[in-house]
């Protein structure tokens, strides 16, 4: 259940779904019980309005973690082509 930010920093409390952003990540886990085929699931994030500004819920490596949403180019770099991302709602 969504009781709070995602971001650690934050102390924003879950209440209305038209506050912040929801983030559904699909997770994989290898140790499913029973048969030893992965299975997946669906997980739920929420960012409080203020952080979902600047921030968003991504899965790298198997961690859920928060990133900002723009990474800042090093001067004379040409920005590269968004990824696509499937894990935002």
């Amino acid at each position: 259940m969504l009781s709070k930010c995602a971001n650690p920093a934050c102390i924003a409390r879950f209440r209305y779904l038209r506050q912040g952003r929801i983030f559904n990540i699909e997770t994989v886990s290898v140790f499913a019980a029973g048969n030893g085929s992965p299975s997946h699931k669906i997980e739920h994030f929420w960012l409080c309005e203020r952080c979902a500004q600047t921030l968003k819920v991504v899965l790298e490596n198997g961690v859920i973690t928060i990133r900002p949403l723009h990474l800042q180019l090093p001067e004379g770099k040409p920005p590269r082509e968004p990824e696509r991302e499937r894990n935002v709602a």
